[in-house]
């Protein structure tokens, strides 16, 4: 009995893991609403339900991202919430009228089945991180996944991004599981979970061109000696990759059928490539090099490229988690010891496009926008994950001393071209535009702790290592809880920030409001929605309404409100009577709730001065 319990000693302590996260996962689940989701619940995956039903496909376009897996999956909340779109609606005086005592539990029934879906897909990823390194690997990595408090808040949300981290991921895993077993199951896993995660969001795209490089450093980095060997499996492999683009993107058509019948919806689909005709005159011109090399040259390029890159490129690949180790390094260091340094300064934490830096500074160099770009992800990584990851970096060093090298070596790659990537989309990254690099970080430091636990000669060192993982996972969701979203490490100064509260607070804010006398007789103004759906009296967030009927008695200010609100403070003033700029710098106001404990990011109600 013993024996069998310490061969499957990782399997077992999976269990707690996964309930740790449903724990987690379950609490603050109705008390809060995020940016746009109120879109989602209300109107998007309504429509997505409506067009199928009514046979209207070209109204399955209802979002850019497209958002259908989402749709997919919190269907099952419209199911149970037929009525969801008539619950909140604005009056002609820009008034919300919402019906309050339905919020908590729509919003709880749209949520649910991606917490879940989540969970169980851990399960999956277990098995998949299994079969690529060992199960201690895989279990120390699930936890790391399970209890990432950015991984768990975004699983509370209904939001594209909840899904694409965990679809993303295993289609990933998967493919590198196909190019090391080469079974068949391998192959249907990647072509599903990559169709889901375009289905997601069309930053999945990415996945196309990685699996084509991936084959290609397999080829590259093989060190078999049978030539033929090696051209008939870079064959099947380009043959595979060819299968998953068309089928992927079959899936993609199928339960999104306006991308062939749409025009908006194709240009939507072309749009999110920066600059597509240079990738794809580049991208056709490589793949027909490739195409004719293979079947036409004997592949005579590619093995010439072969001998070089095992000769050079093999040893100076050594050198990449170095680069990674010096990044993070110096990134925590600029932070702590030079908190005013200019680009962190001057650039706002959430701005929206990195050529918007022109209102408030120079347009960063393409240095600066690539620190700018891991400054989010760095310091919303857990302690304990940063700790594995430091192990991983620094065992790289040692020739051999990493397993799993063409793994590693290929996700740090992905990491590098995806922030790349997004330089070029003209995206400035927050936790939610990197959400698929945190699945993958925690691999990695998986791997780390494995090196950490092969140098250190304990008994049960592998158990040891599991605990501490686990309690300080444990410890990282706790300082954060319920606002798991907003989660940064204690690397970070209080006095800066890398998310805002996105939404969080709003419940609080509306509780306070609703204990004061005749609550349902007030009239507030709120900078962001999150706060009226769950405020009994009347609502308002427009920035322009007729001040003869509607006279707000409070305000709810919060920091991404303050961004958006300042811009023209002066034309709310003069259309509206609106002086709530006046009121964001007040020190002593009714209530506030600091999130993170971070006084940037507030949510305060201020009565407003008669």
């Amino acid at each position: 009995m013993f024996s069998l319990l310490k061969k499957h000693a990782a399997q077992i302590l999976l269990i707690p893991v996964i309930f740790l996260y449903f724990f987690f996962g379950f609490q603050h689940l109705e008390q809060f609403i995020t940016a746009d989701e109120h879109y989602w619940v209300y109107e998007r995956i309504p429509e997505y339900w409506d067009a199928l039903a009514k046979g209207k496909l070209k109204n399955t376009f209802i979002n850019d991202k497209p958002g259908i897996s989402l749709a997919l999956v919190s269907g099952i909340g419209y199911s149970l919430h037929p009525d969801s779109p008539t619950l909140c609606f604005e009056n002609k005086d820009k008034l919300f009228i919402c019906k309050t005592d339905q919020t908590a539990k729509t919003y709880r029934d749209f949520r649910l089945p991606i917490l879940i879906l989540n969970g169980l897909l851990l399960f999956l990823s277990f098995f998949l991180i299994s079969k690529l390194t060992h199960p201690w690997v895989a279990l120390w990595a699930t936890i790391l996944t399970a209890l990432s408090p950015i991984l768990l808040g975004i699983s509370q949300i209904v939001n594209p991004d909840s899904l694409l981290w965990s679809f993303g991921s295993i289609a990933i895993l998967s493919f590198f599981a196909l190019l090391q077993c080469k079974e068949k199951k391998f192959l249907w896993l990647t072509i599903i979970f990559t169709g889901l995660a375009l289905l997601s969001k069309y930053t999945a795209l990415i996945l196309f061109p990685f699996f084509l490089l991936l084959i290609l450093l397999s080829f590259l980095s093989d060190k078999g000696e049978m030539a033929e060997t090696l051209r008939a499996d870079l064959k099947k492999n380009l043959i595979r990759w060819l299968i998953i683009v068309v089928a992927s993107l079959a899936l993609l058509c199928f339960f999104f059928p306006a991308l062939l019948i749409s025009p908006s919806a194709r240009t939507a689909f072309l749009l999110t490539i920066p600059d597509e005709p240079i990738l794809l005159l580049v991208g056709m011109t490589f793949f027909v090099w490739l195409i004719i090399d293979t079947y036409r040259l004997q592949n005579k390029h590619l093995f010439f490229i072969r001998t070089l890159y095992q000769n050079f490129c093999t040893p100076l690949s050594r050198t990449v988690p170095l680069f990674f180790l010096l990044l993070f390094v110096f990134l925590i260091l600029a932070r702590n010891f030079f908190p005013q340094w200019s680009i962190f300064a001057l650039i706002p934490f959430d701005i929206k496009d990195i050529s918007d830096a022109r209102y408030v500074t120079d347009i960063p160099n393409f240095l600066e926008v690539f620190l700018l770009e891991w400054n989010p992800l760095i310091f919303s990584l857990t302690p304990i994950t940063l700790v594995g990851l430091a192990g991983f970096f620094i065992a790289s060093f040692k020739k051999n001393a990493v397993k799993h090298s063409f793994l590693t070596n290929s996700l740090l790659l992905f990491t590098a071209l995806f922030t790349v990537l997004l330089i070029f989309s003209n995206v400035l990254a927050t936790p939610r535009y990197s959400i698929l690099l945190y699945p993958i970080f925690s691999l990695l430091a998986g791997l780390g702790t494995w090196h950490i636990t092969e140098n250190i000669s304990l008994p049960y060192r592998r158990l040891v290592a599991t605990m501490i993982i686990f309690f300080g996972s444990y410890m990282s969701l706790i300082t954060i809880k319920p606002f798991y979203f907003n989660y940064t490490n204690i690397l970070l100064p209080k006095s800066a920030l890398i998310n805002d509260a996105w939404g969080y607070g709003g419940y609080e804010a509306a509780a306070y409001l609703n204990s004061l006398p005749d609550a349902e007789r007030l009239t507030i103004w709120a900078d962001y929605y999150g706060v009226c759906e769950f405020f009994i009296g009347k609502c308002l967030t427009a920035y322009t309404f007729d001040r003869e009927k509607v006279q707000p008695e409070y305000y709810v200010l919060t920091r991404r409100g303050q961004i958006r609100y300042m811009a023209r403070y002066l034309r709310w003033e003069e259309k509206s009577g609106l002086i709530a700029y006046k009121y964001y710098a007040t020190e002593n106001p009714d209530w506030q709730l600091f999130i993170d404990n971070r006084p940037k990011n507030f949510i305060k109600v201020v009565k407003i001065a008669k």
